[in-house]
C-alpha cells in the first residue's frame, strides 16, 4: 500500500511534467522513459504497448511528443490486438516521452525513416513465403503476428505458436564502419528470402530441407557502403523440422571447414519503459514485468515446468487493484504472482492478460509469457526452489473462484510436483487448500497419494494445536476410507492424539482396548501391544508398558521384517536425491559405555549384561542418526528412523536416549506441544539417568514455545529437588519462583 501511494505522488508529479491532455482526439496516453538509447540514431527507440482491449481501434495511431510537446518521428513496426502495439520513435533529448493514441480505420504509413532491429514477427496459418514476404509489404506490418525483440536473424521454432504452418519475418540492421563486401546466404526449412535495404538478394522458395543449403549454398556477395543497412528475412514452414537461419562471410573470417557463420553484432534500437498507461476516461492500464526471463524450470515428468515471478507496474490511484487473468478460470488477484507455465521453455507463448481496476472503471490488456533462451535449472533439493515452486503451485489453486475444484485440470506434471515438494510439517497453507477444496480432483489420485496428503495434513493440525479440528480430522478420515488398514491406522493416530498432543492417557486407554479388537492381521496386533505399553508407561505404569513393549517386540521380530508396520505410512519422500550422511557409529562405543554406568535395569526384565550392552549400543546408534538427519535438516529421514526405532525396539522408550530423541525431532519440526508431552512421560517415569537433567531442561524449552508458565515452574521444581548443585540450578531457581 505504500508502494501505490508512492506511485500516486509520483503520478501526480510526472503528469504535471507531462503536462494536460495535449492531443484531445486521442483516447489513451503512455508516458515511457528512455531505458537505453539505440546504437545509431537511425533505429530508433522501441516500446511495446499491450492491447487486448486497452488500445482504441480499429487501429491504434501513434503521435509522440517529448518533454516540450514537440512531435517526434514514429512509426508501427507491429501490431496484434492479443498481443500489442509496436511503436518505434526517435530517441528524446529529455529521455522521456508521451504516446498519445488515436483510433483510425486505418493507418498511413508516415514518411519516417527509422529502422526496428532486431524483432521477429511469426503468424500461424496459411504458410508460404509469398505471405511471409506480404507482412512487411503492409501497414501497420504483420497483420496479426506475434512479435517481440529477437537477439538475431534465426530460429528453429516459432516461440509465438505451433511449430508446423506458419510464417515469420525478421527484420533488424547492420553497421559498416566503412565499405564492404560480404557474402550473405540463407539456411531454411521450407523457403526464405533476403532484402537488404529493400531489395532482394537471396531468395530460396518451395518446400525443400537445409539439406541444399546447408553450407552457405544459397548465397549472394554483396557490396555495401558504410552506414547501416536494414535487413528483412522472410520465411514459412510446412511441417516438420524449421529452420531460419541469416548467415555470412566477411573478409578475414575463419570459420570451420570455411563455413559461414550465423549473423551477429546487430545495431539495435533503443528500449523504453512504461511509467503509465492512462485512458482519456480516468482509467489505468499496465504493464506485466517479468514475462520474458523465467527464473528457471524444473523437469520431472513428461515437460518442464517453468517458473515466471510477474509483477505489475504502472502508476494508478492507490484504491485500483490489479488481477493476472491466465485463463481456463484461472484469475489471480494481487500487484504480483508467481507462475508456473508448462511446456519447452523455447516454445512458451502463454497468454497473460493484464485486469486494472479503478474508480473509472477496468482496463484490460494481453501479453504473453516467452523465452527466447532455456531458462536456468532451478533444484527441488533448493530449499529456496522449492518454496518458489510451493507459492506458484498455491497461486494456481487461488486463482480459481470457490468453490470451483482447482485442481481437476491439473496435468500429471503437477501432481508429481506437488508430491516432491509436500514433506511432514512443511506444506500448511497449500496442503491446507489441497484438502479444504481439491476433495473431488484429490478423490481420484491413487490411494498412496491421498493418504500421504491425509498424513501431513494431520501434521498441520497437530501445529495448530486446535484439538477438537484434529480430533474430528482423524474421525473423518476414518469414516471416509473404505480400506480396512486404513481405518485401523486412524485409531492408532486417535491414540496418539491423545498422549501427546491431548496429554490426556485415561482417554487413550479407552482406545486401546478397540484398537486391539480391531487388529486383524500380527503387523496390527503387534502396533496394538506397542499402544498399549504407550498408554500404561504415560499412566506410569513402567512394569505393564514393558511387558506390553516385549510383547510388540516380540512379535515385530517374529515377522522377521524390518520397516513399517500396521500400514503406517513412510516419512521418507521422493525427492531428495542426495546422499545424506549416516554417523550412527560416529562415537557409539564411548556413548554406550556412559550410558551402561547410568542406566537402572527393571526389575520385569531378566536379560543379561550382554542383552543390554546390544540394546544400549543400539540406541545410541539410532540417536546419533536422528542427530545427524537434523543437523542435515532431514526432517523426513528423522522422522523415518524414529518410527523404525519405535517398532524394531519399543523398549527403549523406557531408558532416556528415544524420549530424548522423539523431542527432537518434534522440536525441530516445531511441534512443541509433542515435544513438551513426550518428555513429561519420561520425566514423570524415571527417577534418575544421565539424560534426565537435560530431558528436562528440553521440556522447560518446547513449553517456553508454548507459553506455557505454569509447567515450567511446575519442571523446574522438580529439577531442583532433583538435581542441587547442577549447572542449570541457577537458571531453574528462577524459573520456579
Amino acid at each position: 500500500m505504500r508502494l501505490k501511494w508512492f506511485l500516486a505522488a509520483f503520478w501526480a508529479g510526472f503528469s504535471a511534467w507531462a503536462g494536460e491532455w495535449a492531443l484531445p482526439a486521442a483516447t489513451v496516453r503512455v508516458e515511457v522513459r528512455v531505458d537505453s538509447g539505440p546504437t545509431h540514431p537511425e533505429l530508433g527507440v522501441l516500446v511495446k504497448i499491450p492491447d487486448g482491449g486497452l488500445l482504441p481501434g480499429p487501429i491504434p495511431v501513434p503521435t509522440v511528443m517529448d518533454g516540450s510537446g514537440a512531435v517526434l518521428p514514429s512509426v508501427i513496426v507491429g501490431f496484434n490486438r492479443n498481443d500489442g502495439l509496436g511503436v518505434l520513435f526517435e530517441e528524446p533529448k529529455s529521455g522521456r516521452a508521451t504516446v498519445y493514441l488515436t483510433g483510425a480505420a486505418k493507418a498511413s504509413l508516415p514518411d519516417c525513416k527509422l529502422i526496428p532491429s532486431v524483432l521477429m514477427f511469426a503468424r500461424n496459418g496459411k504458410a508460404s513465403l509469398e505471405d511471409a514476404v506480404r507482412m512487411g509489404k503492409q501497414y501497420p506490418p504483420a497483420a496479426d503476428a506475434y512479435f517481440e525483440r529477437w537477439s538475431c536473424i534465426g530460429s528453429m521454432v516459432n516461440p509465438f505458436g505451433p511449430d508446423d504452418n506458419f510464417v515469420s519475418w525478421f527484420v533488424g540492421a547492420i553497421a559498416l564502419e566503412k565499405e564492404e563486401d560480404i557474402y550473405f546466404a540463407t539456411i531454411s526449412d521450407e523457403g526464405s528470402e533476403v532484402f537488404i535495404d529493400g531489395r532482394s538478394v537471396v531468395s530460396w522458395p518451395g518446400a525443400h530441407t537445409r539439406a541444399k543449403g546447408a553450407k552457405g549454398q544459397m548465397g549472394k556477395k554483396l557490396h555495401l557502403p558504410a552506414g547501416v543497412h536494414r535487413i528483412d528475412y522472410y520465411h514459412f514452414e510446412l511441417k516438420g523440422s524449421q529452420e531460419a537461419q541469416l548467415v555470412w562471410k566477411r573478409k578475414g573470417m575463419v570459420t570451420k571447414d570455411d563455413l559461414p557463420e550465423l549473423v551477429t553484432g546487430f545495431a539495435t534500437s533503443g528500449t523504453a519503459d512504461i511509467l503509465s498507461i492512462e485512458t482519456k476516461d480516468g482509467k489505468f492500464g499496465g504493464v506485466i514485468e517479468g514475462l520474458f526471463k523465467p527464473q528457471g524450470y524444473v523437469w520431472i515428468g513428461d515437460k518442464p515446468l517453468n517458473l515466471f515471478n510477474l509483477s505489475y507496474s504502472g502508476v494508478s490511484d492507490p484504491n485500483a487493484k490489479v488481477r493476472f487473468d491466465f485463463g481456463n478460470g484461472q484469475r489471480f488477484e494481487g500487484d504480483s504472482v508467481t507462475w508456473i507455465a508448462d511446456g519447452e521453455p523455447d516454445q512458451l507463448s502463454t497468454p497473460v492478460a493484464l485486469e486494472v481496476s479503478g474508480a473509472k472503471g477496468v482496463t484490460r490488456s494481453v501479453q504473453r509469457m516467452y523465452c527466447q533462451w532455456t531458462p536456468d535449472k532451478m533444484s527441488l533439493e533448493n530449499d529456496g526452489d522449492c518454496k518458489q515452486f510451493k507459492l506458484a503451485l498455491l497461486n494456481k489453486i487461488n486463482s480459481v473462484a470457490k468453490p470451483a475444484d482447482p485442481c481437476l485440470k491439473w496435468g500429471a506434471d503437477y501432481w508429481q510436483l506437488l508430491f516432491e515438494l509436500i514433506e511432514p510439517y512443511q506444506s500448511g497453507p497449500l496442503l491446507k487448500e489441497l484438502v479444504e477444496r481439491c476433495g473431488d480432483s484429490l478423490a481420484k489420485r491413487p490411494n498412496t497419494e491421498r493418504w500421504t496428503l491425509e498424513e501431513r495434513w494431520i501434521e498441520i493440525m497437530r501445529l495448530s494445536r486446535n484439538d477438537q479440528q484434529l480430533l474430528e480430522w482423524i474421525g473423518r478420515f476414518e469414516k471416509n476410507d473404505k480400506n480396512m488398514a486404513r481405518k485401523f491406522h486412524w485409531r492408532d493416530e486417535r491414540i496418539c492424539a491423545y498422549l501427546l498432543d491431548l496429554n490426556q492417557p485415561e482417554l487413550a486407554k479407552e482406545e486401546v482396548k478397540a484398537l486391539k479388537d480391531a487388529a486383524s492381521t500380527p503387523d496390527q496386533a503387534q502396533i496394538a501391544a506397542l499402544r498399549l505399553g504407550d498408554v500404561e508407561r504415560a499412566l506410569g505404569n513402567t512394569d505393564a508398558a514393558m511387558a506390553a513393549y516385549k510383547d510388540a517386540q516380540e512379535r515385530y521380530r517374529s515377522r522377521n521384517k524390518v520397516g513399517m508396520a500396521g500400514g503406517r505410512m513412510s516419512y521418507v519422500g521422493t525427492r531428495r536425491t542426495t546422499k545424506l550422511q549416516d554417523t550412527s557409529d560416529t562415537n557409539t562405543a564411548a556413548r554406550a559405555k556412559s550410558q551402561l554406568r547410568s542406566l537402572r535395569q527393571p526389575k520385569t526384565l531378566n536379560a543379561k549384561v550382554d542383552d543390554w550392552k546390544i540394546y544400549t549400543v543400539h540406541d545410541a546408534s539410532m540417536y546419533t542418526t536422528i542427530a545427524s538427519y537434523l543437523s542435515q535438516h532431514a526432517l523426513p529421514e528423522a522422522l523415518q528412523k524414529l518410527n523404525d526405532w519405535e517398532n524394531e525396539t519399543p523398549t527403549s522408550k523406557l531408558s532416556g536416549d528415544f524420549p530424548m530423541a522423539e523431542a527432537k525431532v518434534y522440536m525441530y519440526a516445531r511441534d512443541f506441544r509433542r515435544a513438551a508431552n513426550a518428555l513429561d512421560i519420561y520425566r514423570k517415569n524415571t527417577s534418575m539417568s544421565a539424560q534426565l537433567a537435560d530431558a528436562m531442561k528440553l521440556e522447560i524449552d518446547a513449553l517456553a514455545e508454548l507459553g506455557d508458565k505454569k509447567r515450567i515452574k511446575d519442571v523446574a521444581q522438580d529439577f531442583v529437588k532433583k538435581f542441587p548443585g547442577h549447572p542449570y540450578e541457577k537458571e531453574m531457581k528462577e524459573l520456579a519462583k
